[in-house]
């Protein structure tokens, strides 16, 4: 899938998001995110990650084809990652803002930017996505 064109957040126009495919070479900055306190509190098992398990999940996520991983870059620095896993025709979103990012509409950026990659991708039919009934910035961004 290629790389969309600039996004900008509704809520800050000046903002410019453009994704990018994760590599391996983003191990740490994404174990940095995964780690965050308020990623974890609403992360599905609501605990931390070890760097050698964070290394292993990130090796397979790549390698398989119905994983689709992208780092959101606002300038040209990171600012989130959006991920789509898709089975059976459905792509489960999953989406993180760095934490020093959060509050700025990347995120819906983000999902924006997603969206158009996945249009065109004939394995993904639909888009779900979990969001925790007491995280309030990921139910707005969705």
């Amino acid at each position: 899938m290629g790389r969309p064109g600039p996004l900008t957040s509704p809520e800050r126009p000046e903002a410019v998001l453009t994704l990018r495919a994760a590599t391996l070479d983003d191990e740490a900055l994404l174990l940095g995110w995964r780690n965050d306190p308020e990623a974890i509190r609403f992360s599905v098992s609501r605990l931390g990650v070890n760097p050698d398990e964070h290394a292993t999940w990130l090796a397979r996520r790549l390698a398989d084809p119905a994983t689709h991983l992208w780092i959101a870059e606002e300038r040209g620095a990171p600012v989130g990652q959006v991920r789509v896993d898709v089975e059976g025709g459905t792509g489960t979103v999953s989406i993180a803002v760095a934490p020093g990012e959060r509050g700025r509409g990347l995120g819906t950026a983000a999902l924006r930017a997603m969206v158009a990659l996945v249009e065109s991708d004939p394995a993904v039919l639909t888009l779900r996505a979990l969001v925790h009934t007491d995280n309030p910035a990921s139910a707005r961004a969705f």
